[in-house]
């Protein structure tokens, strides 16, 4: 497991905000509406994705299996196929047919994942990616993070819109940069920026 302090207090966040994300509207707008693009969403599916690149020539990948990698279990006991195997299962880019991903939207997952889980997700996306393969994510740079990832939404203004479902707060991981490029390998931060609520957003190339 990646570094995390046990703790259960109530969030002081408000539910539900808007936030810029420069990187993630970069990152976007720099893929071509006349061009083919593969775009992996590993939240839940939602209108907003759908209603951005409807004018796109774009074939989305929405596996809504946040919740399914959340609960798999890493130990020696768990009875689960090996990870490399339910990656496979739980991600359909074997439709892909060997074009690579342009475009995969992590968002704030990554911190709620075991690091054995996260980095088998990782490696199997690295076989569907290419040198021009954008990763995007969040990091949680407070000593606390809601429990569960949130959910976030593109709106008309250029901005992203977060909706937290729950009311308590658990011990961030704890990433830093070196921990991020290891555990993210073969893919390296490109770019971060710090936003106002705390939040590190990262771009990810491969290396």
């Amino acid at each position: 497991m990646m570094p995390m302090r046990a703790v259960n207090t109530a969030a002081e966040q408000d539910a539900r905000y808007q936030m810029n994300s420069p990187l993630l509207f970069g990152a976007l707008q720099a893929l071509s509406p006349d061009s083919s693009i593969g775009l992996l969403d590993l939240a839940p599916a939602n209108a907003s994705l759908l209603d951005y690149f409807a004018e796109y020539y774009c074939k989305l990948y929405l596996p809504g299996c946040r919740d399914e990698l959340l609960s798999l279990d890493t130990g020696i006991d768990s009875g689960q196929p090996p990870l490399a195997v339910t990656m496979a299962s739980l991600l359909p880019l074997r439709q892909a047919q060997g074009r690579p991903l342009d475009l995969v939207l992590l968002w704030d997952l990554p911190n709620y994942l075991d690091q054995s889980v996260l980095s088998a997700l990782i490696s199997y996306l690295a076989t569907h990616s290419s040198r021009d393969t954008v990763l995007h994510t969040y990091v949680h740079t407070r000593q606390t993070m809601p429990d569960a990832p949130g959910d976030y939404r593109l709106t008309v203004e250029q901005k992203v819109k977060v909706e937290i479902s729950t009311a308590w707060n658990t011990g961030s991981p704890g990433f830093y940069l070196e921990l991020i490029n290891k555990v993210f390998t073969p893919f390296r931060v490109d770019r971060g920026m710090l936003l106002a609520n705390g939040l590190q957003e990262y771009i990810l190339r491969r290396a």
